[in-house]
């Protein structure tokens, strides 16, 4: 389940402006290709039984998809019921996708899609206090690795949710959690029961699969994006100093990325003072360490020996993945 294995050699990157392939040449990446560029992507998806089956969230038009690995893509017909996406997640030969309001669709073996209402249901209550009119949307989703059933949404602004039974039913999972605008929510594959939830403004962890919430965030970066862990199971976070709309200052995000070995009780810094803020992190292909994508279009590739920038100049980036 982590994406790291012999087929997922390739990085694939959803941007402001379309999507990006890029793939090693030696002890460099390059980019290969380059499609979507009309739409602004918000989220990515890789089959995790073929890694060449790749989706494509966008911000207002739905669904793309690919067969090849990104040699030629497809807009899903029929499209989401929804068509403002943020989040998506393969699983079990089928697609989940998160909605702008807060709703969870399943594409249906037949063609279509199902509504997985309990999502829904049990955001009525939530806001978006940035855009009130948009209401709360379906940021992340996520399974465990160890119980594909066990599934998260992290809501934003709404709290955590989980279902138990592959989607079916939802109920709440806040005990503890005390911000409830989350970003992104990693499901540990070498620590069984292992969650992490990066928020607003602070950052969780959970040892008993989000019964129960501690908060672990780093002392000098409050603004959680993104969380992952590499093929070794160390997890990474990604932070900036204060939410999107203090970015615009000179130094802008003055994000940083931290590594910890202990489940979030210490926070090694790897990178800091970066001016874009770190919207998704992803397992490098080759199994060393992650990979970053940036808001200001920068991709680091981030190991033992430290954070070296892969590229820069791309427009702001959404979600990075590896797949074939």
């Amino acid at each position: 389940m982590s994406g790291v294995n012999g087929k997922n050699k390739a990085l694939h990157v959803a941007t402001m402006s379309g999507w990006y392939r890029f793939e090693k040449d030696g002890r460099e990446w390059k980019q290969v290709k380059r499609d979507l560029s009309y739409w602004t992507l918000t989220c990515l998806a890789v089959d995790p039984e073929n890694p060449e089956l790749i989706y494509a969230g966008t911000e207002h038009s739905g669904l793309f998809y690919s067969k090849n690995a990104g040699a030629h893509w497809l807009r899903a017909n029929p499209n989401v019921p929804k068509m403002m996406l943020f989040s998506a997640l393969a699983l079990n030969g089928s697609v989940m996708v998160g909605t702008v309001p807060s709703a969870v669709f399943r594409s249906k073996s037949g063609g279509g899609w199902e509504e997985l209402e309990g999502v829904r249901i049990n955001s009525a209550n939530a806001n978006f206090p940035p855009s009130p009119e948009l209401q709360s949307r379906a940021r992340y989703l996520a399974c465990d690795p160890l119980m594909p059933s066990r599934l998260y949404a992290g809501i934003e602004v709404g709290g955590m949710l989980l279902s138990d039974d592959d989607g079916r039913n939802w109920q709440p999972a806040n005990n503890g959690l005390t911000d409830m605008d989350v970003h992104e929510v990693h499901s540990c594959e070498k620590s069984p029961g292992l969650v992490y939830a990066a928020c607003g403004e602070k950052a969780f962890r959970s040892f008993d699969r989000a019964a129960h919430w501690e908060e672990i965030t780093p002392k000098s970066h409050d603004y959680g994006m993104s969380v992952i862990e590499d093929a070794k199971g160390i997890v990474y976070l990604g932070s900036a100093k204060g939410r999107p709309n203090t970015w615009i200052r000179e130094e802008g995000a003055q994000a940083a990325v931290f590594r910890t070995h202990d489940a979030g009780s210490h926070w090694e810094t790897i990178i800091e003072s970066l001016y874009g803020g770190v919207m998704s992190m992803c397992p490098s292909p080759d199994g060393n360490g992650i990979v970053a994508g940036l808001s200001d279009g920068t991709l680091y590739a981030i190991d033992d020996s430290g954070a070296h920038a892969i590229t820069d100049g791309m427009p702001g980036i959404l979600a990075v993945k590896t797949g074939a």
